[in-house]
């Protein structure tokens, strides 16, 4: 459901995954289930849909995504907005250095 509603095809996830498209089948359908290769798809979908949602019954495909999507709009702006105060915190330690050095 979720390959589907993102427009891949059972292919390109093979491609992405490494794994083959009967296996992508297999693993989609029920019929198979390893290990490695349902890691390897969940890692995938990880900065698509979140992990909860993807083991939750009551997926909600459009509504988790445009959440995810939001949460990590947010987490990627604080990141950088951080990286911005840790440079200028830097920036400052030096500064202070170089003045406790004239003194």
């Amino acid at each position: 459901m979720i390959r589907k509603h993102l427009g891949i095809k059972q292919q390109q996830l093979a491609e992405a995954t490494k794994l083959s498209q009967p296996a992508i089948s297999r693993l989609e359908n029920g019929e198979e289930v390893y290990a490695s290769a349902l890691l390897a798809v969940l890692c995938f979908y990880q900065d698509k849909v979140s992990f909860d949602s993807l083991f939750s019954p009551d997926l909600d495909i459009v509504n988790d995504q445009q959440l995810y999507c939001s949460r990590n709009n947010i987490r990627q702006r604080l990141n950088r907005q951080l990286s911005a105060i840790a440079h200028g915190i830097s920036d400052n330690l030096q500064l202070i250095e170089e003045l406790k050095s004239k003194i």
